[in-house]
């Protein structure tokens, strides 16, 4: 075979949870109607954000848990867009049209219908910029700009697990257990300690007041 990914390889074997991305999955023979669900519990999950498990109707499912998310908590998912705004809580499921602008959100389609694709690291969120035309602005956690049809559901709130940048991975057998490869000697990156300085320019000295002698 060939190597593709240089930076991949081991690690310690992970269950994978099948996470449901579409919000707008509809029981079979349900109408096209907005439906609440229940958060039943909030768990860990072997990817960076953690997971909920909420149910509604005759199913339960798994999706990705927003920063505040608790047990017992309500979310709402519609597919409506109406002349005002919504007034949305952290959770809920609308397509951009209905929110306000300036919203943050997370778990952003990219087509309407087809699951979130954006915006599902732990931490991460975007901005609703503004409304164009039938379709909205996004931007995302990179600081680039996304335009969507305003039909795209996305999740309000952010994502959980919001210091997952900020652990310690304290050695490098941890990379390993994390399945992350490391890089031969040669692509060891120089820091700023190697290379030439830009160092700022000395104050200006003056030669108007010079003193007899």
């Amino acid at each position: 075979g060939r190597l593709r990914v240089r930076g991949i390889g081991g690690g310690h074997k992970r269950r994978y949870r099948m996470i449901d991305f579409q919000r707008l999955r509809y029981e079979e023979g349900a109408p096209p109607e907005p439906f609440t669900e229940k958060v039943i519990s909030v768990r860990y999950d072997p990817c960076s954000a953690d997971i909920a498990l909420v149910a509604g109707g005759n199913r339960k499912r798994w999706i990705i848990a927003t920063e505040n998310m608790q047990p017992g908590d309500s979310i709402t998912n519609s597919p409506h867009i109406g002349r005002m705004a919504v007034s949305a809580t952290e959770g809920d499921a609308y397509p951009l049209g209905a929110l306000p602008v300036g919203t943050l959100i997370c778990n952003l389609e990219s087509h309407p219908g087809k699951g979130a694709q954006y915006i599902r690291a732990a931490g991460t969120c975007g901005v609703l910029l503004r409304k164009v035309n039938g379709t909205a602005i996004v931007q995302l956690p990179s600081k680039r700009h996304m335009q969507v049809l305003e039909t795209c559901v996305a999740t309000v709130g952010r994502v959980s697990n919001v210091d997952h940048n900020k652990r310690v991975i304290g050695k490098a057998g941890r990379n390993r257990w994390l399945g992350k490869r490391p890089h031969t000697g040669l692509w060891h990156r120089k820091g700023g300690w190697a290379g030439r300085k830009i160092k700022p320019l000395p104050p200006m000295k003056s030669y108007v007041n010079l003193p007899r002698v």
